[in-house]
């Protein structure tokens, strides 16, 4: 499900923010590694490996904690600082595994529950994620990291009432929390609100510019408004930061087609189509983007790949708009 969704992407963001926290802030504040059943102390090997998550080396951090965990294997600190590298690294699989070996030894573990949500959301399982956020809210009401998972899991669900109370709750507990507003703002776009989606992602990237999950979702909602340069701008500053994140040159491509930069759409577009062959949007974009730059039959091909693959997906509007192309094509 990644594809134009930055999915991956609101997963690393929310991951740093914990990350980031971990390290800063001292033991006692830090929720999610409260007191676990039996634990006194903490292994040094443990705290190290925090450390180099926190500095973002967490393949290191794996690999010191898959070492530790072999000598130590009900550490339910360590198991959820492993799950969590996991989950940064993108093995969502062996996230979830941790975190329920977790859960098993310590099943009132908030945070653990929090974090499997978002692992079982990166795997489409919206269901259990939904199951382990309503835990971790229970356990723990006031914890910002669940609500704006929970969001996120309740947009792929397109509960958008929900999303928003849950988001609006998230910037209630601190308005001044960057990860929260991020959130907030991709549920305004989801939901289509992109003048609120452009302040929120305006005020988060105003108190954490290292974040790119504002800069995508102010970019889709710039969109929305048809402010096809600032767009184009903000979805450049996602691809500098992450040249892999594919989405953003899909509509950096639609952003610049609509602001007649067509030669450089067309690129953007093959990137994008380079990675997600399959998807009929891109082919009708290329097809529009062809047509600005004179290339009919280019323009008459991309169109019919289009119309393919939303017959494939049995997508009848999408087909009826590349039919549209190639009628205009033929006159």
């Amino acid at each position: 499900m990644f594809c134009r969704s930055t999915k991956g992407l609101a997963r690393a963001s929310l991951l740093s923010c914990l990350l980031l926290y971990a390290v800063a802030a001292p033991a006692g504040a830090r929720p999610w590694l409260a007191a676990v059943a039996g634990e006194n102390t903490v292994n040094v090997e443990v705290l190290q490996a925090e450390k180099l998550s926190g500095s973002g080396q967490d393949k290191a951090a794996l690999e010191l904690l898959t070492r530790y965990l072999a000598g130590h294997p009900r550490d339910v600190r360590a198991l959820v600082d492993r799950g969590d590298a996991y989950e940064s690294l993108g093995d969502q699989r062996s996230a979830i595994e941790d975190y329920t070996a977790a859960l098993a030894l310590n099943p009132d573990y908030a945070y653990a529950y929090a974090s499997r949500c978002q692992s079982r959301w990166e795997v489409d399982q919206n269901d259990l994620a939904m199951s382990d956020c309503n835990r971790a809210l229970q356990l723990n009401p006031k914890m910002a990291y669940a609500l704006r998972q929970r969001a996120l899991v309740e947009i792929d669900l397109n509960e958008l009432d929900a999303a928003l109370t849950d988001a609006n709750g998230a910037v209630a507990l601190d308005p001044n929390e960057a990860y929260s507003l991020s959130t907030r703002c991709h549920v305004h776009v989801a939901g289509g609100a992109a003048a609120a989606a452009i302040e929120d992602c305006t005020a988060a990237i105003a108190l954490n510019d290292r974040m790119n999950t504002p800069y995508f979702y102010r970019g889709r909602a710039e969109i929305e408004e048809k402010n096809w340069i600032a767009a184009a701008g903000d979805f450049s500053k996602v691809i500098e930061r992450n040249p892999s994140e594919t989405g953003a040159y899909y509509w950096r491509a639609m952003a610049r087609a609509n602001s007649a930069t067509y030669a450089p759409a067309l690129s953007d577009v093959d990137r994008y189509l380079g990675v997600h062959p399959d998807d009929g949007d891109a082919y009708l974009l290329r097809a529009q983007i062809e047509i600005g730059l004179g290339n009919r039959d280019a323009a008459k091909s991309s169109a019919t790949d289009a119309l393919r693959h939303y017959r494939i997906d049995n997508n009848q509007a999408g087909a009826d708009s590349a039919q549209a192309v190639l009628d205009g094509l033929s006159k």
